[in-house]
């Protein structure tokens, strides 16, 4: 009788836990429609910022897609996580239409650079990945908690977080590159030293990072340089990859991908 009430109570509980995912899921579904909100309208004005922002809706709706079946030890908190990192995109992107001075200057820089139009594809997706891992989520970190109430890392799951979206980001460049650069693929092909962020080893090493630098924030002492690091490594690397070290590099470079902006293909508007 014991057994068969246990097993009772397991199955309930089985219950509550699939009908909590589903919410959770839900959540992430209703990111990922905002985020293409955006992507509609940037692509439909030929606006750049839709390449990262659609990179970013396929993260998202992967994440909700494979969150019942990854072992999390919290899902909630992976999900407030995901929100909360994704809010700060959002965040930044509308306070570039009502409050320009006001936009963070890690993003500040990458909208300038991309509104250039003297970018390639994967240049624009990477500079708006390392913006918002290595600017936006040591923070989002910091906010939503790295332990939990009893003090317990919160590090296992954010592995896992890594573990769930890393398989995926060098496909999903591919897909961004085929969707909008199919002509001038090439061009990518030559900066392959700057795309690390784009692979599996990559990716993870960044968001590693991004842990490491949302320590520094929560500890008095350094988290004034870790502020000024988190927005002075994205504009390194920006300056870096528009303006190669050497002069015959930056003209050659700055040569194709004027032309590849040329030729740049923005999908029709969705029904």
């Amino acid at each position: 009788m014991l057994q068969a009430k246990s097993n009772l109570t397991a199955t309930a509980l089985n219950d509550v836990s699939q009908s909590d995912m589903a919410g959770l899921q839900a959540r992430l579904r209703v990111l990922a429609d905002q985020l293409d909100g955006y992507v509609q309208k940037y692509e439909f004005r030929k606006d750049s910022r839709a390449i990262f922002t659609f990179a970013y809706v396929i993260l998202t709706r992967t994440l909700a897609q494979k969150l019942p079946q990854t072992e999390f030890g919290d899902p909630g908190w992976v999900v407030g996580l995901a929100e909360n990192f994704g809010a700060r995109y959002v965040a930044a992107l509308e306070t570039s239409v009502q409050q320009p001075s006001q936009v963070p200057a890690a993003w500040q820089v990458v909208f300038d650079a991309v509104h250039r139009k003297r970018t390639s594809v994967l240049e624009d997706l990477i500079f708006g990945m390392t913006a918002h891992i290595v600017h936006d989520l040591p923070l989002s970190l910091t906010e939503v908690g790295m332990s939990d109430s009893q003090g317990r890392s919160r590090i296992y799951d954010f592995h896992r977080m890594n573990d769930v979206l890393a398989v995926d980001i060098q496909p999903i460049a591919n897909g961004v590159t085929d969707r909008y650069e199919p002509f001038f693929r090439w061009l990518d092909q030559l900066e392959q030293t700057q795309t690390l962020i784009l692979t599996n080893f990559g990716f993870r090493l960044s968001r590693g990072v991004a842990w490491y630098n949302a320590n520094r924030l929560l500890d008095p002492k350094s988290a004034e340089l870790a502020h000024t690091a988190i927005t002075r490594s994205v504009a390194t690397l920006v300056e870096t990859i528009q303006n190669p070290p050497f002069w015959s590099l930056r003209i050659v470079f700055r040569m194709l991908r004027f032309v590849a902006t040329l030729f740049r293909r923005w999908p029709r508007p969705s029904a």
